[in-house]
């Protein structure tokens, strides 16, 4: 393959996985924006578990897949990658939660620092992460970020407007790295996309 084609068909690629991304990002926002609590106490024990040691799981074992595929190609830039993904998440996360935005830095129960939602964040930036590499497991991947992000609210930890920053900053962060990744290393062959 001439490396014209290459570089053409790496940017259709990650051109498929943001479209997806974005289709999955305004779908959660859409419920983020318009379903409240449900109120039932079943419900809530599912969206406590999936706040808590769900999110921790799909980060934990996200980042230990995505290491492997480093390690496996020999790609060591690709490690570098994945922890400048995690520590942006964490810092520019943690750094907005730190200004005052008045009523959209209140969680629903008034405490301050909820805006943006973290959890949102690093779930939709780690499934696009992993949809660049395994875009045939998108759909669990953002299955993951998306009940991540609604158990969010759920849990009242956060606002649907909380939940939303954090998908759009998620999605926009992943998205960024991994575009200046591939720009920096040419020769790095995406797999294919057979999902739509």
């Amino acid at each position: 393959m001439k490396e014209n084609d290459m570089v053409s068909s790496r940017n259709s690629l990650l051109f498929q996985n943001m479209r997806f991304a974005a289709i999955v990002g305004m779908v959660m926002i859409l419920i983020a924006l318009t379903v409240s609590q449900s109120g039932m106490n079943e419900i809530l024990i599912v969206a406590n578990l999936f706040s808590g040691i769900g999110n921790d799981a799909f980060l934990v074992v996200g980042n230990a897949i995505l290491c492997w595929v480093a390690y496996k190609k020999k790609c060591k830039s690709l490690f570098y990658l994945v922890i400048k993904v995690d520590a942006a998440v964490w810092t520019i996360v943690h750094l907005l939660k730190y200004v005052d935005l008045g009523e959209w830095s209140l969680r629903p129960n008034g405490i301050p620092s909820g805006f943006p939602s973290g959890h949102a964040t690093h779930a939709f930036a780690m499934a696009f992460l992993l949809s660049v590499f395994y875009p045939r497991m998108s759909w669990l991947w953002y299955g993951c970020a998306v009940v991540i992000s609604w158990s969010r609210i759920e849990t009242s930890a956060h606002t649907g407007l909380q939940v939303t920053a954090g998908v759009i900053f998620g999605i926009g962060l992943a998205w960024f790295a991994v575009n200046n990744w591939l720009k920096q290393h040419d020769s790095f062959i995406l797999p294919e996309r057979t999902m739509p």
